[in-house]
Parts: structure tokens; C-alpha cells; sequence
């Protein structure tokens, strides 16, 4: 397809497990904008590990919603590429996501009135098509078409199957709240799936230096305001910026140290 001209500079936001060191990314970003010449791109991360669909999918949930109405979502960490997998297109949570269908879509699909198209009108896609580079020929060619304005029914059939990634939810139980740690970051803080909003209804009316945290053998008395609220090497619980409960050590790696990782599990109880 020609390349559209766009109404305005439409933002699309790229994760991936591609990495940097070869030139898959930077292609990528070419038939963006070969398609949609003012897509303004934004790059979450392309440190997923190979593979590591759940990893994906918690970044889009932690980073999409600190990102406009209206963006698109380019996701592709496809392990199944060049099987039956479908390819998908989803309009959720106020923007539109595309990516394969092995579940990295996850947030967007959680939203009840979510709209999913499965990707069949191949006339969108740049061809020919790779067997081994749908990134490339499928995704980044129909996010680029989004971008500039063409109407999400254009890709193909409404679908009610999509694949979904279970995702065990924050579970409340005899006066504690459990949950798991979902992402481990760059500096080694242990993020959680027990966001604010989980901790607030579990505990109405407790002050948050009055909430217990145990993580494996170790137990944090109360919350911390910030980083900083603790001497360094201190184990510390606080609401970090993607508004989850995280487990970090002041000055350092709480995973290196303690050897946190995901699927731990995390349990909070009001103090006393």
C-alpha cells in the first residue's frame, strides 16, 4: 500500500524482543514511517527476553497507560511466527494495539468492550511476506496504516477468541493480601501485582506504614514514602511509579542481593 497522509503526528509505541544488536528494530521503524511519514515512534524496550510473551505484556501494562488516547501499540515478541498463530489488531483501554496472538495483548484484551480483529486483509501487509519476519511485513505495516488514520474493521473479521494469558490476580484471604512479583527491572527492584488500589481496598483506613510486607523468609514493617526513606542496604516496600507495591534494596539490587525473581510471592497484612 502507498503511503497515507496523516491527519497529525500519530504516536506508536514499540516493544519487542529484538534487542540491539542487529538491524531488526531500525527496520522496523523504516516501514513505520515509509507508511505513515509523521508517526512520531516511541520505543518502551526491546530487552525482552527471547520469547518472554508475559514479560511483554507486563510492560505494556505498566507503560501504556502513562501514554495518550488514540496511540498505537506495536507489539512483537512472536515465538510462534510462521505457525497458524493469528495476528490481531485491538482497539482497548482507549488506544489500539497490534501484535500476535499468544497473549502479549493482554491488557488491551482485559477490557471488556475491547474490539479484536483478526489481521486477513493481506493487501495491508508488505509483501512478500517473510516467514520469519512479521514484525517487519505484517504488524509494523498495519500499526503504520492505524497511525494515519485507517478504521480498525479495514484488517479483517471481528473475533471472540483471542488467545489470553492467565494472569493470577491479588487474592484477599483471612486479613492478608497475596500476590506474586511480575517484573524484575533494570536497577533490581521486584515489581508486584498488588497495585495501590488492591492495597487501599484490602486495608480501607490503614496507614500504609502500618502494612506488613513478607517476601519469601523476609518481613518489611510498613511502606516507605520513598527510595531514600531508609539506610542503605535496607530491604524497603513502596508504591513505585507504575503504581504497584515494589520490593527494592536502598542503594542496590534487591534480586541480586536476595535473590528475587518473578513468581515470588508477596503477602501484605495490616501491622498487629
Amino acid at each position: 500500500m502507498k503511503p497515507e497522509a496523516a491527519p497529525h503526528s500519530a504516536l506508536v509505541s514499540f516493544v519487542s524482543d529484538f534487542g540491539h544488536d542487529d538491524w531488526f528494530v531500525g527496520v522496523v521503524h523504516g516501514v513505520l514511517i515509509e507508511i505513515c511519514p509523521h508517526a512520531r515512534i516511541v520505543d518502551l524496550t526491546h530487552e525482552i527476553p527471547p520469547g518472554q510473551v508475559e514479560r511483554a505484556a507486563f510492560v505494556l501494562e505498566a507503560a501504556c497507560p502513562d501514554l495518550p488516547p488514540g496511540t498505537v501499540n506495536l507489539a512483537v515478541v512472536d515465538p510462534g511466527v510462521g505457525t497458524g498463530r493469528r495476528a490481531l489488531a485491538v482497539r482497548g483501554r482507549g488506544q489500539l494495539f497490534v501484535g500476535p496472538d499468544n497473549g502479549i495483548l493482554e491488557w488491551a484484551l482485559s477490557d471488556p468492550e475491547a474490539e479484536v480483529r483478526a489481521l486477513a486483509e493481506e493487501r495491508w501487509f508488505r509483501h512478500p511476506v517473510s516467514r520469519t519476519f512479521h514484525g517487519r511485513d505484517v504488524f509494523a505495516p498495519v500499526a503504520a496504516h492505524l497511525a494515519c488514520g485507517t478504521p480498525l474493521d479495514a484488517f479483517g473479521p471481528r473475533i471472540s477468541d483471542p488467545a489470553r494469558l492467565p494472569r493470577p490476580p491479588a487474592r484477599a484471604q483471612d486479613g492478608e493480601l497475596m500476590g506474586r512479583v511480575m517484573f524484575v527491572d533494570r536497577f533490581g527492584n521486584a515489581l508486584t501485582n498488588l497495585t495501590a488500589a488492591s492495597l487501599a481496598n484490602a486495608f480501607p483506613g490503614v496507614p500504609e506504614e502500618k502494612l506488613d510486607v513478607r517476601i519469601g523468609s523476609r518481613a518489611i514493617r510498613g511502606l516507605s514514602r520513598s527510595y531514600g526513606d531508609a539506610a542503605i542496604g535496607t530491604l524497603v516496600a513502596i508504591i513505585g511509579s507504575s503504581g504497584r507495591l515494589e520490593i527494592a534494596q536502598v542503594g542496590g539490587s534487591a534480586a541480586i542481593r536476595f535473590g528475587l525473581g518473578e513468581g515470588d510471592p508477596v503477602v501484605v497484612s495490616a501491622a498487629g
